[in-house]
Formats: structure tokens, C-alpha cells, sequence
């Protein structure tokens, strides 16, 4: 599924991208998607996961539920709402450490990965049906949700901080 297929689920238009890190400036709640293209409309080359190696000391993983989470042919890493602006959850995700309980838990394995991040963003009236929208639509093509998202199966085991 593209970029620009997951914000049509909900009819949002997509602003961006930006690269991982670099500031979003959108002072609305909505939405937001990080992926691994920079492509609206294209899907990405195929890879396989890409953990920062050495994982820090201090964090422990579960490689092997890692490699089945990751979809090698998705460029959606993660999708995100907000009630407060974009640009201040966007910078709450890129200060967060990994393995601590805020400013941003959810989607933090995704600091992880060794490779391109890029950052999309919508306003949107009602970001958590937007956000459910995307979630489901993304579901049903790729028959789990985002790599980087909740699963509802294990997320107190995901990340062990030592």
C-alpha cells in the first residue's frame, strides 16, 4: 500500500515528506505516517529488517518476533494520531529514548532500524477515526498492521529497557 492509498482511506491529503529528524511544521492535530520512501505513489524496494547494530546495552529485543513483524515489501512503518500539533508529537517521536515509557512508547522500535525514514503528515478533524481508518485499510492489504505499531499481542514484551 502507498503513501498516498493509506491517507485516501480517509480522504486526507498528504503533506510531506521530511526526513527522520528533521521538523514538520504543521500546527493542526491529524495524523501521521513514516515510511521508507519518499514517494507518494510508489511502494519500495524490498528489504529485509535493518536493526542498528549493535542494539544498545541497555535494551533488550525479541529478534525473532522482529523479523516476523517486518514486511519487506511495505514502505508504511507506522501510522500515528495526534490531538495536539503535528509538529509537536513529530518532535516528541524524535527525542524519545528508546525502551523509556515517554514522551512517545508506541512505534519506538522504529528508532531502531538502520535505514531511510521519512515523515507524512495530515490535518484531520477527528484523528483517531482517521488513525482507525488507516490502521484497517493497511490491515487488510498487508494482513497485519504496520510493522512499528501495536500489535495487541505483546507490547510490554517488545522493548525491555535493562
Amino acid at each position: 500500500m502507498t503513501v498516498a492509498e493509506i491517507f485516501e482511506t480517509d480522504g486526507l491529503s498528504p503533506c510531506g515528506p521530511v526526513r527522520w529528524d528533521e521538523l514538520v511544521h504543521e500546527s493542526s492535530m491529524g495524523v501521521y505516517v513514516i515510511a521508507r520512501t519518499h514517494r507518494l505513489d510508489t511502494g519500495c524496494r524490498p528489504c529485509e529488517l535493518a536493526l542498528r547494530r549493535p542494539i544498545p546495552a541497555y535494551l533488550e529485543i525479541d529478534r525473532d518476533y522482529e523479523l516476523k513483524r517486518w514486511l519487506r515489501y511495505e514502505p508504511i512503518i507506522y501510522i500515528g494520531k495526534t490531538n495536539q500539533p503535528v509538529s509537536n508529537r513529530i518532535r516528541q517521536f524524535y527525542r524519545h529514548r528508546c525502551g523509556a515509557r515517554s514522551p512517545h512508547a508506541g512505534g519506538q522500535i522504529l528508532l531502531l532500524l538502520d535505514c531511510e525514514r521519512w515523515v507524512y503528515w495530515s490535518r484531520s478533524p477527528n484523528p483517531r477515526e482517521s488513525e482507525k481508518k488507516m490502521l484497517q485499510a493497511f490491515k487488510e492489504q498487508a494482513g497485519q498492521r504496520p510493522y512499528a505499531n501495536f500489535d495487541g499481542n505483546r507490547r510490554q514484551a517488545r522493548i525491555k529497557h535493562l
